[in-house]
């Protein structure tokens, strides 16, 4: 049994994440970052563009809004997705600020949906984007809520430092995940984003297991103690609600 057509797949992602990654490019290009033949590459990306994922003008190749298509539909398969309903409207709504809906997916923190408040600052977030869950509070919030085997699985994968806040220490990390169980929210003060404090609260079922985080972002300078603490309410309330929800989904 031969892994030709496994590698065959890894190669057409490989190229499709570089022109995700880099806006687009020509062939010669794509097949020097990746280190491929340049007649290879071409030949994956005439197969992309036929398919109909990767588009093709002047000889500059992009991936297609097909992926959006596909995305989207994923994303509206996804319980947690119908059971937030309007809650993140309502949480931006009373907040002002950012609000993100998040689920965990090969072993990253990924949003599945963005809500601006009226204050809220751009932070460039769309559905779809993928971060290191130890290093932001909706992924530490979930991680708080796996199996113990599974989160030491995680850290031995190593803590990339994101920012000179990101909690690279596992004992450190350990710690916190266990005050997120016991207080209910998970906090990050710049530890992704440098000059946000962000905060979320885990989305879990009647099983008690974690299906998402509902998370709240602004900047250092809005977000004090009490603040924080308002915030936080306004989010448990939300991941509460949708918990509710997804017996009736």
């Amino acid at each position: 049994m031969t892994n030709t057509p496994n590698r065959s797949v890894e190669r057409a992602f490989r190229i499709v994440d570089e022109l995700s990654e880099n806006g687009g490019g020509r062939a010669s290009e794509l097949a020097a970052r990746l280190e491929m033949p340049v007649s290879t590459v071409h030949d994956y990306l005439q197969a992309l563009v036929e398919t109909g994922y990767v588009t093709a003008e002047d000889k500059e190749y992009r991936t297609s809004t097909r992926f959006l298509e596909v995305g989207h539909r994923q994303r509206h398969r996804l319980e947690v997705v119908k059971a937030v309903r309007d809650e993140l409207a309502t949480v931006a709504d009373e907040t002002g600020e950012h609000v993100t809906l998040l689920i965990e997916e090969h072993d990253q923190a990924v949003i599945l949906a963005v809500q601006e408040g009226p204050d809220a600052i751009n932070l460039f977030a769309y559905p779809g984007a993928r971060m290191p869950l130890h290093a932001t509070a909706p992924g530490k919030a979930m991680l708080a809520h796996m199996d113990d085997g599974r989160v030491a699985e995680l850290v031995d994968q190593g803590l990339v430092e994101v920012t000179s806040r990101t909690v690279t220490d596992p004992d450190v990390l350990l710690e916190q995940l266990e005050t997120v169980r016991q207080r209910g929210y998970a906090v990050d003060e710049g530890e992704r984003i440098a000059g946000m404090v962000c905060i979320a609260a885990p989305v879990l079922d009647k099983r008690e297991q974690i299906q998402g985080a509902i998370c709240v972002c602004g900047p250092e300078s809005r977000l004090g103690e009490t603040r924080r603490e308002e915030i936080a309410e306004v989010v448990q309330r939300a991941a509460n609600v949708t918990q509710v929800n997804l017996d009736y989904v």
